[in-house]
């Protein structure tokens, strides 16, 4: 993290606190002239095409500020609001473990790599229809909030505490075939390149774990080769403890070499 180290040193004073807070605050903001018909929210999301064809530059911005989706009712409108309080308490842990200036460049690369991909994948397969909202955005803050605080607890319906972890894993597992399902290379693309800053920000956190995984993996290799050799075997016959475990098996000196005979060997010498 020396390169991160640099640039915090050089560019710190830029970051913004808080910053989702004012996201969460900009997007009810946009939700609310939505739902009252001011604005129309199928010109709100990143369209590659439209960008490229018809010049809807604005796109490039307000996906970032659109709302999940719009609610229809009341019991909607309540889980929106939770969902709100969640990405705002996951990214105010993010940014206290890491600090300001990283979770905004965490967030920054997220916006700079989805806008990338979309357009890569929109000339790799001008015919998909790629459609960006900000869910690139709540995936990436769950995936650093798990990795970062893997025990903690969610209750779904309110009732059933899971670990965060396996949400996320389950997360993972439905972007990986989203991304097998994909109908185009493009949308493929499109799909995995919001969560390279992921990949990029715990690529270290991944290798190490690996490591460890591989060291753990041989030791109780080592362990377990070590408990299936043989403790005693007899000098004469070559029985061991292991393949005659009834017999018994004593030790004595042989040209100054301490050596085992089983009790077999000995009763017939």
């Amino acid at each position: 993290m020396r390169t991160l180290d640099k640039l915090e040193k050089r560019f710190g004073h830029w970051a913004i606190p808080n910053v989702i807070l004012y996201l969460v605050v900009t997007q009810l903001l946009v939700y609310t002239l939505a739902l009252g018909g001011v604005i129309d929210f199928r010109m709100v999301p990143l369209v590659p095409a439209l960008v490229v064809q018809a010049g809807e530059y604005w796109r490039l911005i307000t996906f970032i500020i659109a709302p999940p989706y719009i609610a229809q009712g009341a019991f909607d409108a309540l889980f929106l609001a939770i969902f709100w309080y969640i990405l705002w308490m996951m990214s105010s842990t993010i940014e206290a473990t890491w600090g300001t200036f990283r979770f905004n460049l965490y967030l920054l690369l997220g916006v700079i790599f989805t806008i990338a991909g979309s357009f890569i994948g929109y000339f790799i397969s001008p015919t998909s229809e790629i459609v960006v909202l900000p869910d690139f955005l709540y995936l990436s803050i769950f995936f650093a909030f798990a990795a970062l605080n893997p025990n903690f607890e969610f209750y779904l319906f309110f009732i059933l505490p899971v670990k965060v972890k396996w949400l996320a894993m389950l997360s993972g597992i439905i972007v990986f075939f989203s991304f097998i399902g994909a109908p185009s290379w493009g949308m493929r693309l499109a799909i995995i390149a919001p969560v390279l800053n992921f990949l990029l920000f715990f690529r270290e956190a991944f290798l190490l774990s690996m490591r460890a995984s591989k060291r753990r993996t041989k030791f109780q290799n080592e362990a377990r080769k070590i408990q299936a050799e043989a403790t005693h075997s007899c000098v004469l016959c070559s029985a061991t403890d292991k393949s005659h475990p009834d017999r018994d098996f004593r030790y004595r000196e042989v040209e100054g070499e301490e050596v085992a005979v089983c009790n077999e060997c000995r009763e017939a010498s």
